[in-house]
């Protein structure tokens, strides 16, 4: 999820995360300190939350507050914008774009929502998914082509260095 004009802390307290247990790590190290009573409940959220630019980019990597449409309305209210994309359990594989607290777009990555499109010129928006997985994946055209209408948008496409840099990492508590 892609949050325009927020700081990192300012995302973290919108998605209802615990500052007190904020951490830098990197990606790489997500779960390094988890152990004993630090460890995240099955229903805690995992967030890592980094500055993108005029942007600030967040990782769920245990549920999905970020994709839901209070999460999209929060972020982006005021003028701003939230965009991102979520594939987990039962949701499948889905864009959403949200600007000055409304929700414009949740749709399928299957195909680009309208509010988008000027984005996506010159880009696959329709896999082939008669294609044999020796030739490419669909779902990684999907995918690919979601995050190149999102660094279109943002005006900078997510980069091995900012992966590998440290941000810090919340968790929502729901236990």
């Amino acid at each position: 999820m892609w949050s325009e004009g927020l700081s990192v802390e300012e995302v973290a307290r919108q998605l209802g995360a615990d500052p007190a247990g904020a951490t830098r790590v990197t990606l790489a190290d997500l779960p390094v300190g988890f152990e004993g009573e630090d460890m995240p409940g099955d229903h805690d959220g995992i967030l890592l939350i980094g500055e993108f630019g005029a942007w600030t980019l967040t990782l769920q990597i245990q549920w999905a507050d970020t994709a839901e449409q209070w999460a999209l309305e929060s972020l982006s209210a005021g003028g701003g914008r939230a965009i991102g994309v979520s594939w987990h359990g039962g949701s499948g594989y889905r864009i959403f774009y949200a600007q000055d607290g409304e929700v414009a777009a949740d749709s399928p990555m299957t195909m680009i929502p309208a509010v988008l499109s000027p984005f996506a010129d010159g880009l696959p928006t329709e896999p082939d998914w008669d294609v044999p997985g020796a030739y490419g994946s669909p779902i990684a055209q999907m995918i690919s082509t979601c995050l190149v209408v999102i660094g279109r948008v943002t005006g900078q496409e997510i980069s091995r260095q900012w992966l590998e840099e440290q941000h810090t990492r919340y968790l929502i508590r729901r236990s």
